[in-house]
């Protein structure tokens, strides 16, 4: 897969707040208080909300963050493997956070679809800028049901400290990939 290097991925003093408020969490993010939060490590609620909307946007932060160095250039500059290799070993930095802060059910629909919303506006993004695909009724339901079940596979590997190793993640993430989704964004 090549070499393995997050640069960028830690350089900015946002990007460290975020991670700190973060390495706060010691449990499951709804048995948790922002005020609890901002005491442990020193911070105003305003300051929390600064960077958060809310506490559960904490769950989705990473995974956004991390979404824009590898795995958004799954169809343009690399393919799925490498883009999913690379991501995972990201995701897998805060595994610890994943394991402890989502041990609770995503109720709100707001909160299930911010990711999937996320990916599915990137995918579409290399699919029509990039790929210069016309999107039909098919490819339009391959990314829609695979953005969803993308996120429902990691989130649940992570909460349930269920992840495989790295190579056999990786492919079992590229084989369950639509058929039509998947080479649409082959690199060819």
């Amino acid at each position: 897969m090549g070499e393995w290097e997050p640069k960028g991925i830690l350089d900015d003093e946002d990007v460290r707040m975020r991670l700190r408020i973060m390495h706060a969490v010691d449990k499951s993010l709804d048995q948790i208080k922002v005020t609890d939060l901002c005491e442990k490590i020193g911070i105003s609620r305003q300051m929390f909300y600064r960077y958060f909307d809310s506490k559960y946007s904490l769950h989705w932060w990473w995974p956004m963050h991390v979404h824009k160095f590898y795995l958004i250039e799954v169809g343009r500059t690399m393919d799925w493997e490498t883009g999913y290799f690379h991501h995972l070993k990201l995701l897998s930095l805060e595994s610890e956070f994943f394991k402890v802060a989502t041990q609770y059910t995503l109720n709100f629909p707001s909160q299930r679809s911010i990711m999937p919303h996320y990916r599915k506006c990137a995918l579409l993004e290399t699919l029509q800028d990039y790929k210069h695909i016309a999107l039909d009724d098919d490819l339009m339901f391959c990314l829609d049901s695979w953005v969803k079940t993308e996120t429902d596979i990691l989130t649940e590997w992570y909460r349930l400290d269920t992840v495989p190793p790295l190579q056999e993640a990786v492919e079992r993430l590229a084989r369950v990939a639509p058929k039509m989704l998947y080479d649409a964004l082959r690199m060819d």
